[in-house]
């Protein structure tokens, strides 16, 4: 008789969580008033499991992030009699954080619960997966499972069908920053799944980063520098169409840019030796096959060069403390081009996102302050993006994307040189 256990709101509740044998597979269910989705997406895990792994012990763990409709009761009745359930309350069990770029309030704090149980219950497998989904089929489950039950991988992050400009921010920085930091060619994780070794989620515990100044950039961001940093064995796995139930409000574009990329450069401080030896990319593992999406048509550029025009009038002050002289010239130089001709060259964006990693590791200015200043040039530098690419097809985008990555690889000499001179 398969028996479920609750904590009481307002506590972790890890000491009531108590191992019951052995299990190999933890499922990671983060939730957060999900009674629209989480039955349909409980029922898609069951049915993965026993397709995929139906001879390995599993956990059904519940990370629930404060549920006022009855979420945790749901999973409990669907998955009755099949795996063992458990379910961890948030501590604040509150609304806090809604400025996350991410996900739900307390997401952070959920994926923090399910690593310190994978600390209690030793498992070969940890899957994180978002209570909004509904796109979540029992495939998924093997997707993610299968490289770390039987290749020994140790992140899997997603790939979804996605249409050639959708996460431009992925594509325009997130991505060729931290390949060139780092030397993995892995995109930026873009939530809704993952998988992780029980290794790595233990190995993540034992970080102070949770409590520290990085635990309010993005929890995706450093969780995937620590991987990479770290030397743990990485991994894409396709996944198809992500279509999710999101109640959060949509998060203002420089609070995502302040998040994101203050969680890189944060990040750049603490594994200094391990980017600074990084002399170039190499592939990651894919598993499964990608699927082109259809095209969206053309996408106006206008309000984006608007904004860049707006910027610099706005926060010019601001950018001659950050930028070297050489950087911000051309980028004034900008200013005079026609809307249809607009172009940010991929050399310049470059040098520009290097001067403001340089600028976040001088404390030049107020950090927040200072990275919220770079939204005016991401629209412009998202503008030309799109101006380069709009008579091509995917494959094109892709070999664009391809081109920025290189010559954020090509010019890293230009941050490490400045990074140690600062530091002498």
């Amino acid at each position: 008789m398969v028996t479920d256990e609750h904590t009481a709101p307002g506590s972790s509740g890890l000491d009531n969580v108590q191992p019951t044998g052995t299990t190999e597979i933890i499922l990671g269910l983060l939730t957060l008033n999900n009674a629209a989705t989480i039955e349909s997406l409980v029922k898609s895990v069951l049915e993965g499991l026993h397709q995929s792994f139906p001879d390995v012990s599993a956990l059904l763990l519940n990370c629930d992030a404060g549920s006022q409709d009855g979420t945790p009761g749901i999973i409990d009745r669907v998955a009755a009699g099949t795996v063992p359930v458990r379910t961890i309350t948030n501590a604040a069990s509150t609304y806090a954080n809604l400025t996350r770029e991410s996900g739900f309030p307390g997401r952070d704090e959920s994926i923090r619960n399910l690593c310190l149980a994978a600390r209690e219950f030793q498992p070969k497998v940890c899957l994180i997966l978002e209570g909004q989904l509904r796109s979540l089929s029992s495939r998924w489950i093997d997707q993610l499972a299968r490289p770390v039950y039987e290749t020994g991988a140790d992140y899997v992050v997603p790939l979804y069908r996605r249409h050639r400009y959708e996460g431009t921010l992925v594509t325009n920085l997130l991505y060729p920053l931290t390949r060139a930091l780092y030397g993995k060619r892995l995109r930026y994780p873009s939530g809704g799944a993952c998988g992780l070794s029980g290794k790595f989620a233990r190995d993540l515990t034992r970080r102070p980063t949770w409590t520290e100044t990085a635990g309010k950039f993005s929890v995706d961001g450093w969780i995937t520098t620590a991987a990479l940093a770290g030397g743990y064995r990485v991994c894409h796995t396709f996944l198809g169409i992500r279509d999710q139930d999101s109640k959060i409000g949509t998060v203002d574009l420089s609070i995502v840019l302040a998040q994101t990329v203050g969680g890189i450069f944060h990040s750049m401080e603490e594994y200094e030796s391990a980017w600074e030896r990084t002399k170039e990319s190499v592939e990651v593992p894919l598993y499964g096959i990608p699927e082109p999406a259809p095209d969206p048509g053309p996408l106006q550029t206008g309000r984006m060069i608007s904004g860049f025009k707006q910027g610099l009038r706005d926060l010019l002050p601001l950018w001659e403390l950050i930028l070297s002289r050489d950087t911000l010239g051309q980028i004034l130089a900008l200013d005079i081009q026609d809307a249809e001709d607009f172009r940010f060259p991929a050399d310049l964006w470059v040098q520009t996102v290097y001067d403001f990693a340089l600028a976040y590791h001088d404390k030049t200015l107020h950090r927040e302050h200072m990275l919220k200043s770079l939204t005016p040039l991401y629209l412009g530098r998202t503008a030309s993006f799109v101006l380069e690419t709009q008579h091509g097809d995917g494959p094109m985008v892709e070999k664009t994307v391809e081109a920025l990555c290189r010559q954020f690889e090509r010019a890293k000499p230009y941050l490490v040189e400045r990074w140690r001179w600062r530091d002498e």
